[in-house]
């Protein structure tokens, strides 16, 4: 139920983005499609805000386009002044001049849609779009398998717009606690679905969970994603955290910490900036992944509180 919600919204999204091209409002054609896809008014927002979030970072990001490729073309004309003059009539400057005439036509493209308005955007990824092209190089066997996978790039997930004034800041996706710690999801299914709801039990967020819940207790908007990968489905969650109390003070001095390949080291100075002592704690992270290094970082931690107290830990509440 939930591939099908997803599917359904990469739909409806990408037929709302088509109308807008051809210079309709999205919000005055809200009631026509709610009764054209069958979706409730809070799904069809929330298509609408992913839409427009979209097409505005697009538009944001091609002056930065603009003037990237005027660098590069900038670059690469000196590049090719120097190789004529050295060696004229060689391959090498071919290639180089056949990449100068991509990126002028590049730039000439991206000036006209900025002249235009013209909003250019790929559901699915060019990246996978152009694969398509060389579906042996990219993994594929037929193109057949590359549409089937370009078909589902294109409706791996779906949004659930919240708000304060609704059931546990979401009537899209309400949160429900149960009996063991964990959450269950009773999500709202467009009016097509055979089911009403479809329930998602155990969620447990492993990031931000006491967030989470303070955002419940409090009555805040929460606003959900629901990604799909080759995992299986992931839930993302949206929400406004309370700013956190200021507990340092500098007149009390400072702690620093400096994370070296092979070792973490802290150091304490007084208001002054005067050394007070440290400590060197083995921490190697050479080599290892984000994770990985976050793991060995923290058992560094954990072994020097085991130690005892050190110089750099002193009571200043």
């Amino acid at each position: 139920m939930l591939r099908q919600y997803a599917s359904l919204f990469g739909n409806v999204e990408r037929s709302l983005f088509a109308e807008i091209q051809r210079g309709k409002n999205a919000h005055h054609l809200k009631s026509v499609y709610l009764a054209r896809f069958g979706i409730t008014a809070r799904q069809f927002n929330a298509l609408r805000i992913q839409l427009q979030g979209k097409i505005r970072s697009v538009r944001e990001l091609l002056p930065l386009q603009i003037e990237d490729l005027k660098t590069k073309i900038k670059k690469a004309k000196k590049t090719i002044a120097k190789i004529a003059k050295k060696l004229r009539g060689t391959n090498r400057l071919h290639q180089k001049r056949r990449r100068l005439a991509h990126l002028e036509h590049r730039l000439k493209q991206l000036e006209r849609d900025r002249k235009e308005g013209r909003i250019r955007i790929c559901f699915g990824s060019k990246k996978l779009f152009r694969a398509q092209f060389y579906p042996e190089a990219n993994g594929f066997k037929s193109h057949a398998e590359w549409k089937a996978a370009f078909t589902e790039s294109r409706s791996n997930q779906f949004f659930v717009l919240g708000s304060k004034d609704e059931t546990a800041g979401c009537q899209g996706c309400v949160a429900l606690c149960e009996e063991n710690g964990s959450y269950s999801l009773r999500v709202r299914l467009p009016n097509t679905a055979t089911e009403k709801h479809v329930v998602v039990t155990g969620i447990h967020f492993a990031y931000g969970q006491e967030e989470f819940e303070e955002a419940l207790a409090c009555g805040r908007a929460l606003s959900y994603r629901f990604l799909r990968d080759a995992e299986g489905w992931r839930v993302f969650v949206a929400m406004e955290a309370s700013p956190k109390k200021r507990i340092t003070d500098r007149r009390l001095g400072a702690i620093g910490i400096d994370i070296n390949p092979d070792q973490l080291v802290l150091a304490e100075v007084d208001r002054f900036g005067n050394f007070k002592g440290g400590e060197h704690l083995a921490c190697v992270t050479y080599g290892k992944s984000k994770a990985q290094a976050k793991a060995v970082i923290w058992r560094s931690g954990e072994i020097g509180d085991r130690r005892g107290p050190s110089p750099v830990e002193t009571d200043h509440s």
